[in-house]
């Protein structure tokens, strides 16, 4: 082998290990969360459980899957958004959500300030990033919301209990 063989041969390797070594690094970046999460590793995992259910129903805000949000809800829940009447049936969340996917395409990321349990009940508080829009009767709207979802562990599932948000144009500052 020549000598700039062996020399491209022994830093293509030194890269390679460095670049292996890495990767421990790189999938605990990954496994980072968006919110503070507890130490003690019960907390934590309802943590990541409540979580899950807000995050679904983000996901299915942005498909406009009216079945998927209200199925999230617990039976006794309520959804309270600016200038509606509060939600309190199942029928009412259909009409509402369903109201709102007619006139509205979201592509919303939640930006998590708080993911808190307590026993069988749990805060979260979310608000939209700078600049977030939503589509509303075929316009770019600044979408400020600040929300906030109250869980209850029903029969060993969260369930969303409370959904309400206001807006504010500094969204999730001070």
């Amino acid at each position: 082998m020549k000598r700039h063989d062996l020399f491209r041969t022994k830093v293509a390797a030194m890269l390679l290990v460095g670049a292996l070594g890495m990767l421990p690094a790189l999938h605990a970046k990954e496994a980072t969360t968006p919110f503070p999460v507890s130490s003690d590793p019960a907390v934590s995992a309802e943590q990541h459980a409540v979580y899950d259910v807000v995050h679904q129903y983000e996901s299915a805000l942005n498909a406009g899957d009216t079945n998927a949000i209200v199925d999230l809800f617990a039976k006794d829940s309520v959804a309270e958004w600016n200038e509606k009447h509060t939600y309190a049936t199942r029928q009412q969340k259909i009409d509402g959500y369903g109201a709102l996917f007619k006139i509205a395409k979201f592509s919303t990321v939640f930006e998590y300030d708080a993911v808190n349990v307590y026993g069988d009940a749990a805060v979260v508080r979310t608000h939209h990033h700078v600049g977030a829009a939503v589509i509303e009767n075929g316009k770019k709207v600044i979408d400020y919301n600040r929300e906030v979802f109250v869980l209850n562990k029903v029969d060993g599932v969260w369930k969303i209990v409370l959904y309400t948000f206001n807006t504010d144009p500094v969204q999730g500052e001070g």
